[in-house]
């Protein structure tokens, strides 16, 4: 129940004070023309009224209307025992019927009375609109705030003034009316001064022919998001121009270092120029890495099915004569879309560093606090010194950043990746996905 305004209390006092001086002529002309039996019902109205808008004085004003019909009864004189009877009846009718429904209109006041305090009061934007004129109903000070109007000016609007884009409308009212309850909407909202706003909407209909909304103000945070985006692509666009460019200048220097291997016979200048060519080599490859690199985390994560991915990656590589098994449980895991180079640079990594891998085996282990993703291979192994080494951007039988990137890559979701195989029998690594980040899913 929205408390009254002072305005409809002012109306509903009036009504009041009507209805009791109503019934009061209609008791005097009644028992003046001998019509005893349905004037008293007229005092249900004021006694009705006065217990919906004042319900803590509803009790002494019922007593004050039972004490005014009793009076005129006995102010007429009538000598009539019987009229006498069923005025003291009625008295007693209309003070019990006056406690019985202010005790109720009270306990039902104080009871919306805390339902409109959580609306009116929220931190979060609280609207109701009409399901078929589209009008505003109800509106809290917080959802005015957001989008900059008075409370009351609200209810004079509907839902085609806060939400100006046509398109963008229809499908929130369509998801709404089709699906009856909807969560988390980014919606703009044009405000008062006609700027747009914002907000993540969830909605749901009532018992009512209307619509109740909550809205939570994220303007800055897609104006921040905005100039986030902005500036990475401009960082994003310097840093392909620059890589461009050196990897151009690179390719002129080993070109004329070839050059000057063809021109020369000298042993101590064949050695420096073998140097050379090692440096502008490790060059181009950490210009490579900062191409890969840069790319993490660019894009949303998502969710992926894992057996795909492996099928991705592992169809993007030479597997030789390695047999690669996989045997996953249908299982997606919430990560960043470069998921598939993990794979990719765990596949690479056991054929290029394994010595004699023949096979791989990937597999899942559902755990309490989530998922266990193995890959395993039966090659070299990793000695125990080098195990958390070959994550870092450290060269181990040089493995380069792959490692490092693919434990990058896992850390956007939280996902981790250990090493736990015994050397001289293979590689092991474990991919763990905590509870929130993976999900079962049914097999096609």
């Amino acid at each position: 129940m929205r408390p009254l305004s002072p305005k409809k209390q002012t109306i509903y006092d009036i009504c009041i004070i009507v209805s009791v001086i109503a019934a009061g002529v209609i008791t005097w002309v009644s028992l003046h023309r001998g019509i005893y039996e349905v004037f008293p019902y007229f005092y249900l109205i004021p006694i009705v009224l006065l217990a919906f808008s004042q319900p803590r004085l509803a009790i002494y004003g019922t007593v004050a209307i039972g004490w005014i019909y009793f009076a005129i009864v006995f102010l007429i004189g009538l000598p009539d025992m019987r009229t006498y009877t069923l005025a003291t009846v009625w008295f007693y009718i209309f003070v019990s019927l006056g406690v019985l429904i202010s005790t109720y209109a009270q306990v039902y006041r104080k009871e919306g009375e805390r339902t409109c305090g959580t609306y009116y009061n929220s931190q979060a934007g609280v609207f109701s609109y009409d399901r078929k004129t589209l009008r505003i109903r109800e509106a809290n000070k917080k959802f005015a705030q957001i989008i900059r109007y008075d409370s009351e000016d609200l209810l004079k609007k509907s839902l085609p003034d806060l939400i100006p884009d046509a398109a963008e409308r229809d499908a929130f009212i369509a998801k709404v009316r089709d699906l009856h309850r909807v969560g988390d909407i980014e919606v703009r909202f044009q405000a008062w001064d006609k700027s747009l706003r914002w907000a993540l909407v969830s909605a749901a209909e009532s018992g009512e022919p209307s619509v109740i909304c909550t809205a939570v103000d994220i303007t800055d945070n897609k104006l921040w998001q905005d100039a986030i985006t902005q500036a990475n692509k401009k960082l994003n666009l310097l840093n392909n121009v620059t890589r461009h460019d050196i990897l151009n200048q690179l390719t002129a220097l080993i070109g004329y270092l070839e050059l000057s291997r063809q021109d020369t016979t000298d042993p101590n200048m064949l050695r420096y120029i073998e140097k050379e060519e090692a440096a502008a080599s490790a060059i181009r490859s950490q210009i490579l890495f900062t191409r890969d690199y840069q790319n993490i985390g660019v894009h949303s994560p998502q969710w992926q099915n894992i057996a795909e991915i492996i099928s991705l990656a592992s169809a993007t590589i030479d597997p030789r004569k390695v047999f690669i098994q996989v045997n996953l449980t249908p299982i997606e895991v919430y990560a960043d879309p470069l998921l598939e180079k993990v794979f990719y640079n765990l596949i690479d990594n056991s054929l290029r560093h394994g010595e004699h891998v023949t096979e791989i085996t990937i597999w899942s282990e559902e755990e309490a606090d989530g998922a266990d993703i193995i890959f395993e291979d039966n090659g070299a192994g990793i000695p125990d010194p080098q195990k958390e080494k070959i994550f870092r951007r450290e060269y181990f039988k040089n493995t380069g950043f792959g490692l490092f990137l693919t434990r990058e890559i896992l850390a956007i979701t939280n996902l981790t990746i250990t090493e736990t195989g015994t050397c001289g029998k293979g590689a092991r690594f474990v991919i763990h996905a905590p509870r929130e980040t993976f999900r079962q899913v049914k097999p096609v």
